[in-house]
């Protein structure tokens, strides 16, 4: 009799405890006619026209203008270079590095990519000091070319993915 009485206590709690739950959320759902709605009276975003002037030294003047001026500037450095002194010999560089690992590293993963082309360009790293205070170490080709022979074999180059500079040796 106990065990029942207290399923009857169980399930009448259980079946109240269900009904208030159901009349709290309705009046959770249901709004009350009296509440208060907020409502935006002033633009948050404001929009600006772009007045920019433009002048000589802007971004974009600098982009459109300077690829013509660029070339012509590089033809002409590299004219006076070719021109200047015939027997001088030049180099290709293809990094640089403070630290001799890394340079030996790189000069070991360059000579891979260059074994896929038919030229034959041994590299070494030389040590150079600037300023007295910097010592860096470039990875350069053995190899030492006229000018103009530098400079087509680095496009070439270029062309292929493989980045490289001309450096007078």
């Amino acid at each position: 009799m106990f065990k029942n009485n207290l399923k009857y206590i169980f399930l009448i709690s259980s079946y109240s405890f269900f009904i208030i739950t159901i009349i709290i959320s309705i009046n959770a759902v249901v709004p009350e006619e009296e509440l208060p709605v907020l409502e935006q009276k002033n633009e948050l975003i404001i929009k600006l026209e772009n007045n920019f002037s433009r002048n000589k030294n802007s971004v974009y003047e600098i982009l459109e203008n300077n690829d013509e001026e660029f070339v012509n500037k590089k033809k002409e450095n590299n004219e006076i270079l070719s021109n200047k002194n015939p027997n001088q010999k030049f180099r290709l560089q293809f990094a640089s590095f403070k630290e001799k690992r890394k340079s030996i590293e790189t000069s070991h993963l360059i000579k891979d990519q260059l074994l896929s082309f038919p030229m034959d360009i041994n590299l070494f790293v030389k040590k150079v000091a600037i300023n007295d205070n910097q010592t860096f170490y470039r990875v350069v080709s053995e190899n030492k070319y006229s000018f103009d022979k530098a400079l087509s074999e680095c496009q070439r180059l270029k062309k292929n993915k493989v980045q490289c500079i001309v450096i007078k040796d």
